[in-house]
Parts: structure tokens; C-alpha cells; sequence
């Protein structure tokens, strides 16, 4: 189990973890998975888009987050962010 840093939610990743003499990168090993589950193994550890977004840069209000906290817009699932209104 990990523990979000953002949002407290115990979870369990959703990919396997990589072994530790396996030096490739996660996107590398999987190239197919969204990034909020790559995130998971990464070293902040944030279970969700949901997570990732309110981390990152606040509340997304253009954006509407199913049960698992993956991100659409209008509808449409959206797996990479547009960059936040202030940047």
C-alpha cells in the first residue's frame, strides 16, 4: 500500500513496481499507461490525475474527475493537462 501525499487515500498502484536493477525509464517500461499511473511509482507517489492537478497548481474547475480521480473535459477523458490559466 502507499499513502497519497495530497489527498491521505491509501492505495495500491496499479502498476507493478520496477525492479531496482532495472535503470529504464517508467515510460519506457510502460510506454501504454496513463500517466497518473506511471505517477503512482514515481517518487511524490500521487494516486490521481485529481491528486496531480490539485498538487501541481490548485483546483481545475474546467475539469471534471470520475470515481478513481481520472480527468475528462466536456465528457472526453484528458490523460495530460493543458498548463494551468497563470503560466
Amino acid at each position: 500500500m502507499t499513502r497519497c501525499p495530497q489527498c491521505k487515500r491509501n492505495y495500491t498502484p496499479e502498476l507493478k513496481p520496477r525492479s531496482r536493477d532495472d535503470r529504464r525509464p517508467i515510460q519506457e517500461i510502460y510506454p501504454d499507461a496513463e500517466p497518473y499511473q506511471r505517477e503512482q511509482l514515481n517518487l511524490l507517489g500521487l494516486c490521481s490525475d485529481k491528486c496531480f492537478d490539485e498538487y501541481i497548481s490548485g483546483s481545475r474547475t474546467e475539469y471534471t474527475y470520475d470515481e478513481r480521480g481520472r480527468r475528462f473535459e466536456n465528457g472526453v477523458r484528458k490523460p495530460v493537462a493543458d498548463p494551468p490559466a497563470w503560466m
